[in-house]
C-alpha cells in the first residue's frame, strides 16, 4: 500500500505543485431514518437545514430497513445501514429507533438543537489527498482505529411515498448514503481510492464509537 502511495506522490510532484486535498468537517451528524417512519420527516428537514446553513458540518442520512414491513420499502435503505445503527446501539446503549441522530459518534437523540449538533468538534487528524482521480487516506490516528468509508449522494433527493405511514407525502433527504465499508487503520496511508460519487471517511476510536477524525470528498 505504501509503495502505491509513494508512486502517486511522485507522479503528483511531476504533474502539479502539490496534492489537492478535500475538506475536513468540523462536526459530523449521522441520521438514521426511514421513509416508512411517520416521525422522521422533521429530522430529515433538520439535517437538510443543517447541511445548507453549515458547510463545515458533514451530515449524512442512512435509510434503515426494519420498518419496511409497515407497507413501504425504503428506496434508499440497506441492511448495512441498519447494522451501523446497531453498532452505535452496542457502543452507546442507545436502543434502535428512528429518527436517530448521532453526533460525532458520541451522543444520540431523536431530535437535536443546532447548538448540540455542531457542538462536538472533530479533530483535524484525517485527510483525503487527491490527484488525477485517485485518493489517499492520510492521518495521525492511533493504530487500530476503525475507518468507515461512507459513499453518499451529495445534496437533496426527493421521494414520493405511495403507501405506509407516509402515504401521499413527498420526503426530502440530504446526503443520502449509498454504501458503507470498513477498514482498520495500520498507521500507513491507504491509497488507490477512486470514488465515483461523494465519499466520507470517518475514523472511530478502537474502544468506543467516538469519531476521532473525518474527511470528505465531493466531486
Amino acid at each position: 500500500m505504501r509503495s502505491t502511495c509513494l508512486s502517486i506522490a511522485v507522479l503528483s510532484a511531476l504533474a502539479a505543485p502539490a496534492l489537492a486535498t478535500t475538506s475536513q468537517p468540523s462536526a459530523v451528524v449521522e441520521l438514521f431514518t426511514s421513509q416508512g417512519c411517520s416521525s422522521c420527516p422533521p429530522a430529515n428537514a433538520f439535517v437538510t437545514e443543517l447541511d445548507q446553513s453549515h458547510t463545515d458540518v458533514l451530515a449524512l442520512s442512512y435509510g434503515v430497513t426494519y420498518w419496511d414491513y409497515l407497507g413501504w420499502k425504503d428506496t434508499f435503505g440497506h441492511p448495512d445501514f441498519t447494522k451501523r445503527q446497531k453498532a452505535y446501539d452496542a457502543a452507546l446503549d442507545s436502543g434502535v429507533y428512528t429518527p436517530m441522530l448521532v453526533v460525532a459518534g458520541r451522543h444520540h437523540g431523536p431530535r437535536l438543537t443546532e447548538a448540540t449538533a455542531i457542538g462536538t468538534s472533530i479533530p483535524a487528524s484525517l485527510k483525503l489527498a487527491a490527484h488525477a482521480g485517485m485518493h489517499c487516506i492520510e492521518g495521525d490516528l492511533p493504530v487500530g482505529s476503525k475507518l468507515a468509508l461512507v459513499e453518499y449522494r451529495p445534496g437533496t433527493k426527493t421521494v414520493s411515498v405511495k403507501s405506509g405511514e407516509n402515504h401521499g407525502r413527498t420526503l426530502t433527504l440530504t446526503n443520502v448514503v449509498t454504501a458503507v465499508r470498513y477498514k482498520d487503520w495500520s498507521g500507513e496511508p491507504i491509497c488507490g481510492l477512486q470514488p465515483e460519487q461523494a465519499l466520507a471517511v470517518l475514523a472511530h476510536d478502537s474502544q468506543t464509537s467516538a469519531i476521532i477524525g473525518a474527511a470528505r470528498y465531493e466531486p
